[in-house]
């Protein structure tokens, strides 16, 4: 029985879990916490953090492990490799690349060596002063260098503010360092893509809805396939190869964010891994390709089957998706409505809850507030997904003691 270290343990990890195991591997879990809602389905749970990668190559090498991977989530794709790279497995990508899609200052360098459109930038510590960045123009967005879930991401008006929120943003950080960028008013699209012998092929390109704050911005509410700027296939797939080409990826999962303006289309964030939006759950219902299967047979040095794949073109795809990333008012929950309700509505195919009866919802800050899922398909032509949406959102249910729905329709 072949051994999977699976780094998370989030709901986003929770398919990988369930599908390691269904091809009878044994599964073990990494992750922080103590009950991780993925770690529950594993044979085995290492309370350790993703972000710790040495800790992870001690439980590795102590479990004697024969691949790792992870999914939807940044950080863990640098301690993947790093495992990897220690114990002599396979892995689709070296901790030198995992390194450069993992840390926004390396990744933008790479941007503008290589001609990648992208907002204009700069690098700041608690050391610098306004003049350190006096030619950006306002508003601007401040990042860690290397976080995920848009935990300290924040959109100021005034350039002065910076200085108000950093300590903020760097304790979201491993790093010394942050990064500053213009702000670009734009849509957000996703393009999740397979990489095989450097060759990038297209799975889906997606709408990113977001939700409308003026201060934390970046917060996903939901996906939707297919993206309203499809007309803009030929130049996303030029500059996705692009990407490709400049950060020397030859295998493996890519998803790329891309804003697309008044000044046309700019990358924001490149990923070595599959999206955090349960791209896992459509990508196959949209091309035929099991991406999750994909990424785990890679995990173990197997080759990937690419037929599904031959020809595919995702701007002519029937099918229409929508991932809803639900979120809440702030309170105390007493009832949900029940999973099984949800998934036996027109079109839900996976749903799923971050919380339980007698937890607390706290504010919207970052995508860590995110109160769960539904994944909705349907190959009965553009439109008809519309009234199921609707559907499962008078659905919902999430009431506080006093009866109060407090699921938010965004």
């Amino acid at each position: 029985m072949k051994k999977i270290l699976v780094l998370g343990g989030s709901n986003c990890q929770k398919n990988a879990v369930l599908y390691g195991k269904s091809l009878g591997y044994e599964v073990i879990v990494a992750d922080y916490s103590e009950t991780p809602a993925a770690g529950r389905y594993a044979d085995r749970l290492i309370q350790v953090s993703t972000f710790d990668a040495e800790g992870c190559i001690r439980a590795a090498k102590e479990i004697g492990i024969d691949g790792v991977m992870t999914m939807g989530t940044d950080q863990p794709v640098l301690t993947a490799a790093l495992v990897a790279d220690a114990l002599d497995l396979p892995s689709p990508i070296s901790p030198k690349k995992a390194k450069a899609v993992t840390n926004k200052k390396i990744m933008k360098a790479i941007f503008q060596a290589n001609e990648i459109p992208a907002a204009n930038y700069a690098v700041i510590h608690e050391g610098s002063t306004l003049d350190d960045f006096s030619a950006l123009s306002s508003p601007i967005v401040l990042k860690p260098l290397d976080s995920q879930g848009q935990r300290g991401v924040y959109r100021l008006e005034d350039k002065a503010l910076v200085f108000q929120y950093l300590d903020q943003t760097l304790s979201f950080s491993r790093e010394k360092e942050a990064l500053l960028e213009e702000y670009y008013p734009s849509d957000e699209i996703t393009v999740s893509g397979w990489i095989h012998e450097s060759q990038l092929t297209i799975l889906t390109i997606t709408d990113r809805i977001l939700l409308q704050d003026p201060i934390h911005i970046g917060i996903c509410t939901s996906h939707r396939f297919p993206s309203r700027h499809m007309g803009n296939y030929k130049e996303i797939k030029e500059i996705s190869e692009k990407i490709v080409t400049a950060f020397d990826l030859s295998s493996g999962p890519l998803y790329i964010q891309m804003l697309i303006g008044d000044k046309g289309i700019m990358v924001n964030e490149v990923a070595a891994r599959i999206g955090g939006a349960f791209e896992d759950v459509i990508i196959p219902c949209i091309s035929g390709f099991h991406i999750l299967n994909a990424v785990f047979r890679t995990a173990l040095g197997m080759e990937v089957d690419m037929t599904p794949l031959q020809d595919f073109d995702c701007s002519r795809s029937s099918v229409e998706a929508s991932v809803q990333l639900m979120f809440a008012d702030e309170g105390v929950i007493s009832t949900i409505t029940p999973l099984e309700e949800l998934l036996g509505l027109d079109h839900v195919i996976d749903a799923g809850y971050n919380y339980q009866p007698g937890e607390e919802i706290k504010s919207i800050e970052n995508a860590t507030a995110r109160f769960g899922h539904c994944v909705l398909v349907s190959d009965s032509g553009r439109g008809s997904i519309g009234a199921s949406i609707d559907q499962f959102q008078r659905k919902l249910q999430i009431l506080d003691e006093k009866g109060h729905n407090l699921y938010k329709v965004l």
